[in-house]
């Protein structure tokens, strides 16, 4: 049953909502959170892609307006957990120019108030919280940052590392993406997540993944 008063009430269950509800509460205030979905079943189609990209299983069904007043069919999701129940864990950190004005063809977005050095420390204690794997200084246009991330950098695939060292030896610079998701290669069998197929765009079956309904 609903109380009449609450110190806090969060809109939403997803990486703002989840995350910053997660912060709260040890605090003890009365906090609520309001989402429009419920709990995402665990299923077997969670990792079918007929079921999640050709039946849209989970997307909301719902038609939206373009800026032409044509309809579409958003890619969003109402559960507990929002759009981190179906992202692909890949958890980059805004660069310090985002922070700045930019211009858009159709105007300019005015600067934040605040700098990416105001965010560097909570960027920190997020990565901690979604255990991200990463490797520091290895990515061209990161921002600073000396601590290293939580979890070391996911081992490449075989044909991906050939990949990889091939660019290298063209001069580019490939680099490990920042993933937020619940692995031990050290320790296999106390590792939540077995490298599937199925991690962009689906539901884990598994709960391996870095989503704010597993995390907070």
């Amino acid at each position: 049953m609903l109380e009449d008063r609450y110190d806090v009430i969060i809109i939403g269950t997803g990486a703002g909502g989840g995350t910053l509800a997660h912060e709260l509460a040890p605090t003890g205030k009365r906090i609520l959170l309001l989402e429009r979905g419920g709990y995402l079943p665990r299923e077997r189609e969670n990792w079918s892609s007929r079921s999640v990209f050709v039946d849209n299983r989970y997307k909301a069904q719902e038609t939206w307006l373009d800026r032409d007043g044509s309809k579409f069919h958003p890619g969003i999701h109402y559960c507990v957990g929002g759009n981190t129940k179906f992202y692909g864990a890949v958890l980059f950190r805004m660069r310090e120019r985002d922070f700045g004005a930019v211009q858009h063809r159709d105007g300019v977005s005015p600067a934040w108030p605040l700098s990416y050095r105001d965010f560097a420390p909570y960027y920190l204690r997020a990565e901690a919280l979604y255990q991200v794997h990463g490797q520091r200084g290895t990515d061209p246009t990161e921002p600073p940052e000396t601590a290293p991330y939580p979890w070391p950098a996911i081992s490449h695939e075989p044909r991906v590392q050939e990949l990889a060292e091939g660019l290298q030896r063209g001069g580019y610079k490939p680099f490990p993406l920042p993933i937020g998701v619940r692995l031990n290669e050290g320790e296999p069998t106390a590792s939540a997540c077995i490298r599937c197929q199925t991690c962009d765009g689906f539901p884990c079956l598994v709960e391996a993944k870095s989503d704010s309904h597993v995390i907070c």
